[in-house]
């Protein structure tokens, strides 16, 4: 099954290009790769035409002025650029494992939408970590078993708060989800709304369950590697906290793929 991997970056020309070395490693070779820069200024745009002739997949880029986080709003214009019928969104500052693709392919069923696990570097480990080191693997060696123990123990609490219906579970992270593109633009894709740090994702998920799709957690399954950084300004502000917690979501967006009158 072809797959488009969507890639959210911004100024992290040094984290993107260890994120794509990890993409010339799946072991499933039938995809694209599509990178939303929301408003990168730094060697980006020189790295991604680097990789674009070393890659044998095909890569695509698509930019849009800083004005500030707007990640939703270059998701949107990614979505629309993807090729293909089933989507992977990830960031572009995680390296995915070697099996990634396969197993978002692998566990994809018709009617969910999935989230895979993380696995969050050290600040040290993510200085160090070479382009040499991804090319062979070794940033692999960061899924020791006691992490494994820990994806499991996610995986085992989130299956069980989903048992007892507890809201908004599964709790999945926009680093690692995939979804079918017809689902995407039934939910008139990521809400635009959205204007920092956080919710988000986890909006975008939540409206692909009232649409009706049931969502699969692969927390042991299809994981990446997350290399440290410092939290996002915006972050202890929770600028969207009231937005999304407000009655009665939708679930097509008034202001995302397509705009209502007025948006």
């Amino acid at each position: 099954m072809p797959v488009s991997v969507i890639l959210s970056t911004y100024n992290r020309a040094r984290y993107l290009e260890l994120s794509l070395l990890g993409y010339m490693r799946q072991t499933h070779k039938d995809f694209e790769v599509i990178i939303a820069d929301d408003g990168s200024t730094d060697e980006t745009q020189d790295l991604i035409e680097r990789y674009q002739k070393l890659a044998s997949f095909p890569i695509k880029h698509v930019w849009q002025e800083n004005k500030g986080w707007r990640k939703e709003k270059i998701l949107n214009k990614a979505v629309k650029l993807a090729s293909y019928d089933y989507l992977i969104f990830s960031d572009g500052d995680c390296i995915p494992k070697g099996d990634f693709i396969e197993a978002h392919v692998k566990n994809s069923q018709k009617g969910c939408f999935l989230g895979g696990g993380h696995i969050r570097l050290t600040k040290d480990s993510s200085a160090a970590l070479t382009p040499e080191a991804v090319r062979q693997g070794l940033y692999e060696q960061a899924l020791t078993l006691e992490q494994l123990w820990r994806l499991r123990f996610r995986l085992w609490k989130n299956l069980f708060y989903m048992f007892i219906g507890k809201k908004r579970r599964p709790k999945f992270l926009g680093l690692n989800i995939s979804v079918d593109k017809y689902s995407v633009f039934e939910i008139n894709g990521f809400d635009e709304n959205y204007r920092g740090w956080d919710h988000g994702d986890s909006d975008f998920r939540e409206r692909l369950k009232r649409f009706g799709l049931r969502a699969r957690p692969v927390f042991t399954e299809a994981i990446v590697f997350h290399l440290y950084h410092e939290p996002h300004p915006t972050k202890a502000l929770r600028p969207n906290l009231a937005y999304y917690r407000r009655p009665n979501i939708p679930i097509r967006c008034t202001n995302g793929l397509e705009k209502e009158v007025g948006v």
